[in-house]
């Protein structure tokens, strides 16, 4: 995943919900899927920030890892309750399951100063640009 800029209202949103759609009629709604949440992304001199929703998700099943010194890895697990007393589905649309998004920065991140917050369903991180390289390492995420 590079840093380009996506928007996701105009002429292609409307077909890539159709398709998605015309997906979901053929697969069970208790499936558990991966999907890669969005993100908003910026860039100042020092850092990036990315700001991303993760609704159901809790802190002991969100993961964030350094894959080198320009690739960040997000990882997260959200679950809803399986028993229903009565009915059946009629609809399934929210998001559960696996999720993975992995972010490719231009410049090399600082991974010793990088800091996550997650709070209300959003993920927030601050990535400050460096020069110097580091080995794989893991994030903490503060409340």
């Amino acid at each position: 995943m590079s840093l380009m800029p996506q928007f996701h209202s105009g002429g292609l949103s409307a077909v890539n919900r159709l398709l998605d759609n015309y997906e979901n009629m053929f697969s069970n709604p208790r499936d558990i899927q991966t999907y890669a949440p969005y993100f908003d992304i910026r860039e100042t001199e020092k850092a990036y920030y990315l700001d991303g929703d993760l609704p159901g998700v809790q802190q002991k099943d969100l993961e964030i890892e350094f894959e080198d010194e320009h690739c960040l890895n997000v990882k997260a697990h959200s679950e809803r309750e399986s028993t229903i007393e009565k009915g059946s589905w009629r609809a399934s649309e929210r998001l559960v399951g696996d999720l993975r998004r992995t972010f490719n920065f231009p410049t090399a991140i600082d991974q010793d100063h990088t800091h996550a917050h997650l709070k209300n369903g959003v993920l927030s991180l601050e990535v400050p640009k460096s020069t110097t390289t580091h080995s794989k390492k893991k994030v903490d995420i503060l409340d």
